[in-house]
């Protein structure tokens, strides 16, 4: 009997390796075009953190290039075991009879939801990844990161941790330089005897001016409701498990990991414009990543309880990571999610408050870095003298 052939499958799955390399190709070419113009504008910059989240990108490329490339070994193998083994020269037409007639998705997909040891890896690592596409969503448009599309495009296809890390270079490429060096690139008081009125409002040019200044906040509803909608398709997954839902699910999941970046926000130009009390309905970027954080922390918890109750060990639930390939890529780039999540929290820049504190903070006359620094050196000299 001859087997159903899937011209429609094969397709999907070598445009899938197509849209890979293009958004591949399409990030890094953005982050050559920042590198060029934004950053090298700067005085100072965050070289090594660009060189510590470059080889982080690079290092997640190759595992998962290589965990991938093992899903699909280990598909084609089953298929020619079943036939005879292609020799070298008619490899080629195995591979092409292989796409058409296998089906890769499926097995993919099953071999993450067989049992509760195997989705808890698999779970952990959606959530990983639904947060950092809030985070990419939210922090992405506070810093008008050029293409953001394309870092959602890239997490759509492969396992989070590449497009991640290419994330923060990005973000490194475009961040504001800190508060001392914006100082020192102010123009200096036309008049040192200038009124209070006019540096005040040399300050709120300043201030609209400054990229660091402008402020997102984001809808609550549409946020929570994102994130809901994303944790229903998780939960159902296991539900479906070996039925012709599971497969629509899965896709139904990927596009509800779009959402954040269609989330409505309000935009404020500078600090000045920013409401004393944010609206009920709106949060900032941080807020919306600690509700989702605490979300996935909480569901990871109740799966390693679940399968706790259905009789696994914790070393069986460990051992799991390696029982599929599928479960290894997706486990695997769980733990160089977090690596780079927590180099970022530890060696990445800080974001300085974009509230009406912050406004306040600012002095009321704009004075130069360079005026800070003689008045520093006269009073030094000063106190020298009088010793």
């Amino acid at each position: 009997m001859a087997e159903p052939t899937n011209y429609l499958g094969a397709a999907i799955f070598w445009l899938y390796i197509v849209c890979a390399l293009v958004f591949t190709g399409k990030i890094l070419q953005t982050l050559s075009s920042l590198s060029t113009t934004t950053y090298k504008t700067k005085k100072t910059g965050h070289t090594k953190q660009i060189w510590l989240f470059s080889v982080l990108a690079l290092l997640s490329f190759a595992t998962l290039s290589t965990t991938m490339l093992n899903v699909l070994i280990q598909s084609f193998n089953q298929k020619t075991f079943l036939q005879q083994s292609p020799s070298l020269e008619n490899l080629p037409q195995a591979i092409w009879h292989w796409s058409t007639t296998s089906s890769l998705f499926t097995d993919f997909a099953e071999g993450l939801v067989q049992d509760s040891a195997r989705f808890f890896w698999a779970q952990t690592a959606l959530l990983a990844t639904l947060s950092t596409v809030i985070y990419m969503g939210t922090e992405g448009r506070q810093r008008q990161i050029p293409d953001l599309w394309t870092f959602f495009a890239l997490s759509q296809i492969l396992p989070i941790s590449f497009a991640q890390n290419l994330f923060y270079v990005a973000l490194l490429l475009t961040w504001p330089e800190t508060e001392e060096e914006e100082e020192e690139n102010q123009p200096p008081s036309s008049s040192s005897s200038s009124s209070s009125s006019s540096g005040n409002s040399s300050d709120e040019k300043i201030k609209s001016n400054t990229p660091s200044q402008r402020t997102l906040h984001f809808s609550k509803t549409h946020s929570i409701l994102s994130a809901a909608a994303y944790c229903l398709t998780l939960a159902l997954a296991q539900l479906y498990a070996s039925t012709p839902a599971l497969v629509p699910i899965v896709l139904l999941a990927r596009l509800c990991l779009l959402f954040p970046l269609l989330i409505p926000a309000e935009y404020y130009p500078n600090l000045a414009s920013v409401p004393a009390k944010i609206p009920q309905d709106r949060a900032t970027g941080d807020e919306v990543q600690r509700v989702v954080l605490k979300t996935a922390l909480i569901m990871t918890c109740m799966k390693a309880y679940q399968a706790m109750q259905e009789g696994f060990s914790a070393e069986e639930i460990t051992v799991a990571l390696w029982a599929h390939p599928a479960v290894l890529a997706l486990g695997g780039d769980l733990f160089l999610c977090a690596v780079g999540f927590t180099a970022w929290n530890y060696w990445g820049p800080r974001v300085r408050s974009a509230g009406p504190a912050a406004a306040a903070k600012k002095p009321s006359v704009a004075v130069s870095g360079k005026e800070k620094k003689k008045e520093a050196k006269a009073a030094r000299k000063s106190v020298a003298g009088r010793r």
